[in-house]
């Protein structure tokens, strides 16, 4: 069953029945995608929060120069969206895409605004989601400020050796804010 990794994510988190739980996944479509197909466009208002069953997303915009810069990743179990143009209904400021073929379920804004008011306990659960992905986008900034590019990429290697072999050298240098040529160097030592 797809939805058995939301329900067991759900149930970290927060106790629910499962007469609740089984309702609560009603509110999500499922979708399967191939690698390098594009879940949410820049520009285009963003009306899709997205939780991987399986596979995994990359966020990404592109600079001045035409440059792909990855803001975040999302592997199983994890919640991806552009947040801020999610919550106010806005166009998105960035690309939503897969790195390799995914299964995923997704809430739109108005089913998922209908999901907390009939189910108040999921705010606890989103807030919770919420206040660990700020929580982590803070300390990437701190590494990013405070750390050696060759420091950052041992601490993230360390912390998340799953993404080192998973996801294409490219995108993890541009993710730590490396070249691709220096992110290899660096592997080599």
């Amino acid at each position: 069953m797809t939805e058995s990794n939301l329900i067991n994510h759900i149930k970290t988190y927060i106790t629910l029945s499962e007469e609740e739980l089984s309702e609560i996944v009603l509110f999500f479509d499922y979708h399967s995608y191939t690698k390098k197909e594009i879940l949410l466009f820049a520009e285009k208002k963003c009306d899709k929060l997205f939780f991987v069953i399986k596979g995994c997303l990359q966020l990404y915009f592109i600079d001045g120069l035409g440059n792909q810069k990855t803001s975040q990743f999302a592997v199983e179990n994890w919640w991806l969206t552009d947040f801020l143009a999610f919550q106010n209904q806005n166009q998105s400021n960035f690309n939503i895409e897969t790195v390799e073929a995914s299964q995923v379920l997704s809430i739109s804004f108005s089913k998922y605004q209908e999901l907390l008011d009939k189910f108040p306990k999921m705010e606890k659960y989103f807030r919770t989601i919420y206040e660990t992905a700020y929580g982590s986008a803070l300390m990437r900034l701190k590494y990013i400020n405070s750390f050696s590019k060759e420091d950052i990429f041992f601490r993230f290697r360390d912390n998340f050796p799953e993404f080192v072999q998973r996801v294409p050298q490219y995108f993890l240098a541009s993710f730590l804010g490396l070249t691709p040529e220096y992110l290899s160097e660096i592997k080599k030592r």
